[in-house]
């Protein structure tokens, strides 16, 4: 054989190979076991039985704070030597009054979320900033003088 021959049988044998590996590659069809078609009726009812998961995994529970208040912010006024403690994750905004942080031990402090700075205990606690409580262990505000307007999200106790 010429070198054209060659050349002409390794073309051919090449689209040959290439066409093979085309229709191997080529999707499933429509169906079939791989790509099966499902009825409307079938895809509702999985929707349906997904819909009933979401909703009850998703069920609010009610708050456990000493006013029976909701999850959505709520304004508690304070006076003069009662302390309002948080549970986890309470926020707390002062509105009013003279307010200190209380913190159970030197460790501790609550976080200012809106300076970025933590407050220990007996700290001033500056008006409309925005703290939060990380944990249960007793930490939280107490009123010096008067009375204070406290805006609270979340669990909360006032002694």
């Amino acid at each position: 054989m010429n070198k054209w021959g060659y050349g002409i049988t390794g073309a051919a044998l090449a689209f040959t190979v290439g066409l093979v590996s085309v229709g191997t590659a080529a999707p499933t069809e429509p169906g079939t076991e791989g790509d099966p078609v499902v009825t409307r009726s079938y895809v509702d009812q999985v929707r349906q039985e997904l819909v009933k998961l979401i909703q009850s995994s998703s069920q609010p529970t009610a708050p456990n704070n000493s006013t029976g208040g909701t999850a959505s912010y709520t304004v508690e006024k304070v006076t003069a030597g009662q302390t309002i403690t948080g549970m986890e994750g309470t926020e707390f905004i002062v509105r009013t009054g003279q307010v200190k942080a209380v913190t159970p031990g030197v460790d501790y402090t609550i976080p200012d979320l809106t300076s970025g700075t933590s407050m220990p205990d007996g700290e001033a606690v500056p008006h409309d900033h925005l703290l939060l409580i990380p944990r249960a262990d007793g930490r939280g505000l107490t009123v010096t003088s008067g009375k204070a307007d406290i805006i609270v999200r979340g669990d909360y106790k006032v002694q």
